[in-house]
């Protein structure tokens, strides 16, 4: 039988959809994220977070930074409507060291 790769994350409850979601995120909120220097991006056509995360943060890979920092739970496969403005790390770096300064405390 197949082993899932998501077999370690466990669920919890999302509060604002009331259903259950995996939990992939350490547990940090945006607003424990969001700095002054962050870019405000609004999405003149239809875009991936994927895509979005390559044109802004060099890398595709990290679409769950820009997930984390907007609130978003479940984006996978799914566009981000046309006129929605993202909020973006201005740095990858600082934005990951914050996680990580989190998960030691």
């Amino acid at each position: 039988m197949p082993i899932s790769r998501y077999q370690n994350f466990s669920t919890i409850l999302d509060t604002k959809t009331r259903k259950r979601r995996l939990e992939s995120f350490p547990p940090i909120t945006a607003q424990e994220l969001r700095r002054p220097d962050d870019l405000f991006v609004e999405l003149s056509d239809a875009q991936r977070i994927d895509v979005l995360a390559a044109e802004y943060l060099g890398d595709g890979r990290y679409w769950w930074a820009i997930c984390l920092l907007n609130d978003l739970t479940f984006p996978f496969g799914q566009q981000v409507a046309a006129g929605t403005i993202l909020r973006v790390p201005s740095s990858i770096d600082l934005f990951v060291n914050t996680i990580q300064k989190k998960l030691v405390k």
